[in-house]
């Protein structure tokens, strides 16, 4: 059930999801109700709960109201999501149209579950899925953007973004930037994460997260070594399946 009276939000401890409940906690001074889905078979998980983390705590000496305005993350292991396959035949679907991330089927099913019905997924307008949401999706309250009613139905398979709201949809990572420059938030929103596969405690450089923030602009939060991998992802890889290296030697290859 949603909260009353708090802003239910995804919090991935990523810059889109970090700069929102910032954003709300100390701009529209807002009461929050983060919710963090953990998936134990990806390396970022803790480190994201640690970013989350290191957050919470800069926020504590930044400005004690705020940060008790962020109430404690509800934390759900994926493996407890139930199966739904309404939603995961809509999500397979929309895949098959255009590239669109796994989270986005067990994503539903966590809303479903937890009958949350303005889950505020901070979705910019560079990601994969603004593809499928453009022109299909409304103006809400506060500047919200909702998917239109046309598009709710379980006959359409958009009815999987149904029980979100997009607070972010229209910006992106470098706007966000701007604002919490001009906010005065940017060091707690520099704490926040996005590798998927780290190495030695930094930035890969070679995961989609990683790359997605160079080519939308935010490369310099990533160490030089990290660009240098990004820049020679593809002759890495043809070498790596050239030769046919082995995992250990192509993972020595690229740390």
């Amino acid at each position: 059930m949603s909260n009353a009276g708090s802003v239910d939000i995804l919090w991935t401890g990523g810059w889109d999801s970090s700069f929102r409940v910032l954003s709300l906690a100390l701009t529209e001074k807002a009461t929050v109700q983060p919710h963090y889905i953990i998936d134990l078979g990806r390396l970022s998980s803790l480190r994201e709960l640690q970013a989350i983390n290191d957050i919470r705590q800069s926020l504590a000496r930044f400005d004690s109201q705020a940060s008790q305005r962020i109430k404690p993350t509800i934390i759900t292991c994926i493996n407890d999501i139930p199966p739904d396959q309404a939603i995961t035949q809509s999500y397979r679907r929309l895949k098959s149209r255009a590239h669109l991330g796994s989270q986005y089927d067990w994503l539903a099913r966590y809303a479903q579950f937890r009958n949350l019905t303005t889950l505020e997924l901070s979705v910019h307008i560079d990601d994969k899925a603004y593809f499928f949401l453009q022109g299909q999706v409304t103006p809400a309250a506060s500047g919200h953007w909702a998917l239109k009613h046309s598009a709710d139905s379980q006959e359409d398979d958009l009815h999987i973004f149904a029980n979100y709201r997009f607070p972010v949809l229209m910006l992106t990572k470098e706007q966000m930037r701007q604002r919490a420059m001009e906010q005065g938030f940017i060091a707690l929103l520099e704490k926040s994460w996005f590798c998927f596969t780290p190495r030695a405690g930094q930035p890969c450089g070679l995961c989609n997260p990683c790359r997605y923030s160079i080519e939308e602009g935010m490369g310099y939060r990533l160490p030089r070594a990290s660009r240098l991998r990004y820049r020679f992802r593809y002759p890495i890889q043809f070498l790596a399946s050239t030769y046919g290296l082995s995992k250990m030697l192509a993972k020595r290859a690229l740390s």
